[in-house]
């Protein structure tokens, strides 16, 4: 409750040391027999539960001065305020914050970027879109509005006769004045006058409270709407409210001067109604007696003295004011807060939230200070030399993700903050893909890869897919290790892991090294130029697979056609690997030696003129090749008897296709 229950309130023990804090509170309340003790469990703001306890002593006999002071302290009563659980934000807390706002920030960011290549958006939709963020992060943080009172709403505990104490009228102004309608109204049809046994008896008087608490009821505002339990009448219009307000004010100067009070005979409620009047006229006195706080005193001037003032027309100034009226000891970075707020002054605003709020505020405010205030965005977007060429704006952003990266659970979300950092963001969210340990996880290596094809990270794509595809080769999983560098279409490796692979790769059909690297062959598909020399190694495996069909045909089909067609396509691999620059040299014998068979073929040549004399040429070429010790070939491969066996079906063949052309 604003005003002074509240100034009641007194720590004791010290508040902030620890999760309990204890008041004394003067209450003023009526405790049922037989007990001398009631207590009150409410629950209070955020994890505190409030916890009151009210005692009454029987009145004394003797009513001298001493007994009055024990009475006095014995109705007092002690409110314990108990923090559940710890009283900072806790990491899980933050990062549910982090998740639950990212998409909110995406969002703006995307229609901010659209507005920048779109000239049919004016400001107003600008506008719009950030009050929709900053709609949605309400939500994510959540109300924490405590409309409960340190007593409770238990109006049973209440005095039956609340209207002699002076503290129902200090509550009763405090609310009014503030604009708690609904407490004011709820609490003046507490009176007593409105009891059955006292209503013949104390007509006026009850008639003057019904009068304040429909006045109250009937107080106008401007504003669009009113929650469900709100008290007032809505204006949209200022001259329908101005004309309402004065209509207002009028029937409550009407009361004041009314002759019915000389008939009130209760002193108590006479006082207690012409201060809640004197309220509603806009006296300054008044006001500022039952106010406690300069900000309830600045909400009583524009609610009762200046209702017509728009936007922040004077505020500041009034604002000063009020605190010199009532200067807050506690709270001065707040209060400093506030008034940058008012006042407008950016360069205020930004210093005291830097030292009152953590970067996920800082980066999240920045776009409700630039939305409307173009002193704003010049301070905020200006390049400064002392941080690097950034703003500070890409400043606290970067700070803001340097916290989301430090975190496992966090850091996908940082590129959502680093995109939106012109200057430094994409260095520093290649710096965070890279680091990312994605060599022995799969699911992580797709996550960053996913990232980078979302801000079009190119380099660090194919730098993740090397990383990864050389883990896989070392520890053993060829065929994964080929995948993932095929996928980043590096050359120099693949050419470097075939000729890794040559080395295993059989000489003949029969040989088991070449069939126990067949499958991993398989995995390079039929035309695959970025795998440079891994090219070889499937046209081998071609060759290898036809020469064994053809043996096959010759053993089982009786059909010459076939078995020639199948001789044909033999050839014509052999051919293409001739032909092919990427074949290593040492192969040509070994290619040579396997189609001996196909050079002899009993029927006619398969192998034309022109193609015989590629094949001597190449035949030359090797046996130069091994003189000089380009290479080093097999023994079974480089012996006299294999060269002359393929000289001598070169010959024969080339003798043939002669014959035949």
């Amino acid at each position: 409750m604003p005003g002074r229950p509240l100034d009641a309130l007194v720590p004791s023990g010290g508040q902030g040391q620890g999760q309990c804090a204890v008041y004394s509170v003067q209450h003023g309340l009526l405790t049922h027999p037989p007990s001398r003790i009631s207590i009150s469990v409410r629950w209070a703001r955020g994890n505190c539960l409030r916890i009151a306890f009210f005692n009454k002593l029987p009145p004394c006999e003797e009513e001298d001065e001493a007994s009055e002071m024990i009475s006095q302290q014995a109705t007092s009563g002690k409110v314990l305020e108990l923090r559940l659980g710890s009283a900072e934000v806790d990491d899980a807390e933050k990062r549910r914050l982090s998740y639950a706002s990212a998409p909110a920030f995406a969002l703006l960011q995307s229609h901010k970027q659209l507005m920048m290549t779109s000239k049919d958006l004016i400001s107003l939709d600008w506008w719009e879109h950030v009050m929709e963020f900053s709609r949605s992060i309400s939500t994510i943080l959540g109300s924490t509005r405590d409309d409960s009172s340190p007593v409770g709403q238990n109006s049973s505990m209440l005095k039956q006769i609340p209207e002699d104490d002076l503290d129902y009228w200090d509550g009763v102004a405090s609310a009014l004045a503030v604009g708690w309608l609904d407490f004011a109204v709820t609490f003046l049809r507490m009176h007593g006058s409105y009891q059955l046994d006292q209503l013949d008896n104390r007509q006026t008087e009850n008639g003057l409270v019904e009068a304040v608490a429909v006045l109250i009821l009937k107080m106008p505002r401007m504003r669009p709407s009113l929650p469900a339990s709100g008290l007032g009448q809505c204006f949209n219009l200022k001259p329908d409210f101005v004309k309402a307000w004065d209509k207002w004010r009028g029937q409550v100067a009407i009361l004041d001067c009314s002759a019915f009070w000389n008939e009130c005979g209760h002193h108590e409620t006479m006082r207690g109604l012409k201060r809640l009047i004197r309220i509603m006229l806009g006296d300054i006195d008044t006001l500022a007696s039952v106010t406690c706080h300069w900000m309830e005193l600045l909400i009583s001037h524009f609610l009762y003295i200046r209702p017509f003032a728009m936007a922040l027309e004077g505020m500041l100034s009034l604002s000063k004011k009020c605190i010199q009226l009532k200067s807050p000891a506690a709270d001065k970075q707040l209060t400093e807060l506030i008034l940058g707020i008012i006042g407008d002054d950016i360069e205020v605003i930004l210093a005291e939230c830097s030292q009152i709020f953590d970067s996920w505020m800082l980066s999240h405010m920045i776009e409700l200070l630039t939305a409307k205030s173009f002193q704003a965005e010049l301070l905020l977007h200006d390049e400064k030399y002392s941080l690097g060429g950034i703003s500070l704006q890409e400043l606290h952003r970067l700070v803001y993700a340097q916290v989301l990266s430090s975190h496992s659970f966090t850091w996908q979300i940082a590129p959502i903050y680093l995109a939106s950092c012109p200057r430094q963001g994409l260095g520093f969210l290649e710096i965070l893909l890279l680091r990312q340990p994605v060599a022995g996880d799969n699911q992580l290596a797709l996550k960053v890869l996913e990232i980078c094809r979302l801000y079009e990270l190119d380099a660090v794509g194919k730098s993740i897919l090397k990383i990864v595809g050389m883990h896989h080769w070392k520890h053993g999983r060829k065929g994964a290790g080929i995948f993932w560098l095929q996928q980043a279409r590096d050359e120099n490796r693949l050419n470097a892991i075939a000729e890794h692979l040559l080395g295993f790769v059989g000489k003949s059909v029969s040989d088991d090294a070449f069939q126990q690297w067949e499958g991993l062959i398989d995995l390079l598909g039929s035309e695959n130029e970025a795998a440079g020399g891994l090219a070889f190694l499937h046209k081998y495996r071609d060759f290898k697979k036809a020469l064994r069909f053809v043996q096959d045909a010759r053993s089982n089909e009786t059909n010459n056609q076939k078995v020639t067609g199948a001789a044909r396509k033999a050839v014509s691999s052999l051919m293409q690997l001739m032909r092919n620059p990427s074949t290593p040299q040492q192969f040509w014998i070994s290619l040579l030696h396997d189609s001996v068979e196909l050079l002899k073929w009993p029927d006619h040549a398969l192998v034309n003129v022109a193609e015989t004399n590629l094949l001597l040429s190449k035949l030359q070429e090797f046996s130069l090749a091994r003189v000089r010790g380009d290479f080093e070939a097999s023994k079974s491969d480089d012996s006299p008897q294999i060269l002359q066996q393929v000289r001598l079906a070169l010959a024969t063949n080339l003798g043939r296709a002669i014959l035949l052309e």
